[in-house]
């Protein structure tokens, strides 16, 4: 009978241990690794909810009552099958109401931090043989992945200063490669899409693929990468404290440096907007006095400390009083594509793009500017700049009209996009599907609320899909519009919903992330 129950206890801790570091390693691996992004994640209303689940909060309080109770061996082994077997249901409840079990994308890393922290349960059991011993390692799993996460950082950290050295090493090798460094609170990707795309008209051009803009993976872009092939590589910097883009810099030794913005995206890890300033100018102040630096003079903290560098300075923005090299005027956004005159240096120029969103010009113009210093024709530009690549996706869905901006999401790109749908027949339900905006710190509320006004004067419908601002979103809410908010928080239950929408004749805005499950379907019956 003892043995029945031990070997019962075993298979049951082995399933919980496995189901909890899983789902750990799942949101570790969600935000980077770093401890910065998930003690953001624990400020909102999800990772609240992460919090305070049973495997965490709930399980712990049963297992203080069974250590500082009297129990008896006997009593307490049926209490910890008790326990194991209400963390088998929970679990079990969760696969079948989200029909998947929630892991990591499997990597050599994430699946160590599984494996590693069962190990060390395992050794701990087998040493300590005390059924306390497996009480405490089971409230305390959180932590124990957390210190297991924390190692591999340190170690991490070691391996990426070697190979940030090699890759740096290798790219001095390439004396005649110009680089050419992005950076910004938002329109990185973009921008580095763009100009990689006009480019390509006269030069060899390579650049880091769509989802790389750390250290460490610009780092092992170089070193598996032939640059005797390029004139010209361009490299996306992306940071979440100060000294990150100088590490960069450092490696990659940027010639020309284009700063999209300057906003308080990721507010949440930097702390402050003026933190967020001094990282993205490190960008800009490596560069050489033979150099050029590019940015948006609209902004303030973009401008602010142009006259302290040491390189030519150009600057584009739609404010004449800033005096931007670039100035744009007569801005139209349609179906068909954006259009504007801008004035180059006294001469009127116009542009015109295929793009969707009024926001995405004051990507292309930093691409107009490099262009012409690297010499290529206005006329080779204005070829280049009309059919430049999509960014934003529109794809049929039965009667819908899909606009996917789901890669990412900020209060300016927003705003543009709710303009750019507001060109579709005004017959048409409009439906934003949106979890909201992540990291804007203080600003989140404010944003937000700003942004539901804005929906509300042009949807019919908003769908939030996480609990984290619905309170602001609904403060922001104008109710002599009319729209409706609906709220679906599961992924299923999403799904059922767009599937609903099918036949109706609506156009969905799709803006920050969207569940993969969601996203499959719409893509899979897109036509």
């Amino acid at each position: 009978m003892l043995n029945t129950i031990n070997l019962t206890i075993f298979i049951l801790w082995l399933f919980s241990a496995i189901s909890d570091y899983s789902y750990f390693a799942y949101y570790t691996q969600l935000k980077e690794y770093r401890w910065d992004r998930f003690h953001d994640f624990l400020s909102t209303e999800q990772g609240k909810r992460f919090t305070f689940q049973f495997n965490i909060v709930h399980r712990a309080i049963l297992i203080m009552l069974i250590l500082f109770l009297p129990f008896s061996l006997e009593t307490e082994r049926f209490a910890i099958l008790f326990i194991l077997l209400l963390n088998c249901f929970h679990d079990v409840y969760k696969i079948i109401k989200r029909k998947n079990f929630t892991r990591p994308v499997i990597t050599l890393r994430s699946v160590l931090l599984i494996l590693v922290p069962i190990f060390l349960e395992v050794s701990l059991l087998a040493k300590s043989h005390n059924w306390d011993a497996l009480l405490i390692l089971m409230m305390t799993r959180i932590f124990i992945l957390g210190v297991v996460n924390s190692a591999f950082n340190l170690a991490g950290d070691l391996i990426k200063k070697i190979i940030i050295n090699v890759a740096r090493k290798k790219i001095s090798k390439f004396p005649n490669l110009t680089v050419i460094g992005i950076t910004g609170s938002y329109g990185k990707t973009t921008t580095k899409i763009f100009l990689n795309h006009i480019l390509s008209k006269k030069f060899r051009v390579v650049s880091t693929p769509r989802h790389v803009n750390t250290e460490i993976g610009i780092a092992k872009f170089i070193l598996r990468t032939n640059f005797s092939d390029f004139d010209i590589f361009i490299v996306e910097m992306g940071a979440y404290n100060v000294g990150e883009i100088k590490l960069i810099c450092d490696m990659v030794g940027p010639k020309i440096g284009i700063l999209t913005a300057v906003s308080g995206q990721h507010l949440s890890l930097f702390g402050n907007i003026k933190k967020t300033q001094q990282a993205k100018y490190e960008l800009l102040r490596a560069l050489p006095a033979n150099g050029l630096a590019i940015t948006n003079s609209d902004n303030e903290y973009c401008r602010e400390f142009l006259p302290t560098l040491k390189c030519q300075v150009e600057t584009f923005g739609a404010e004449s009083e800033f005096k931007p090299t670039i100035l744009i005027t007569d801005l139209k956004d349609s179906l068909n594509g954006i259009s504007c005159l801008v004035n180059f240096r006294g001469e009127f120029e116009s542009v015109q793009t295929s793009l969707h969103g009024s926001h995405n010009i004051f990507n292309v113009l930093p691409c107009i500017l490099v262009a012409n210093y690297l010499g290529i024709s206005k006329e080779e530009i204005k070829s280049a700049t009309t059919n430049l690549p999509q960014t934003i996706k529109i794809f049929k869905y039965g009667n819908c009209d899909v606009v996917d901006d789901s890669y990412n999401s900020n209060p300016q790109g927003f705003s543009a996009i709710l303009d750019f749908i507001n060109n579709f027949p005004s017959d048409r339900k409009r439906i934003v599907i949106t979890r909201g905006m992540l990291e804007l710190g203080k600003m989140s509320d404010h944003e937000h609320e700003k942004i539901a006004g804005e929906i509300s004067y042009i949807a019919d419908e908003l769908v939030l899909i996480t609990p984290d601002f619905l309170e602001s979103i609904q403060r922001g809410l104008v109710e002599k519009y009319n729209i409706k908010l609906v709220t679906k928080f599961e992924p299923q239950e999403l799904l059922t919903y767009v599937k609903s929408l099918k036949e109706t004749n609506a156009v969905i805005l799709l803006e920050n992330r969207i569940p993969a499950v969601v996203m499959n379907e719409l893509k899979e019956r897109a036509s």
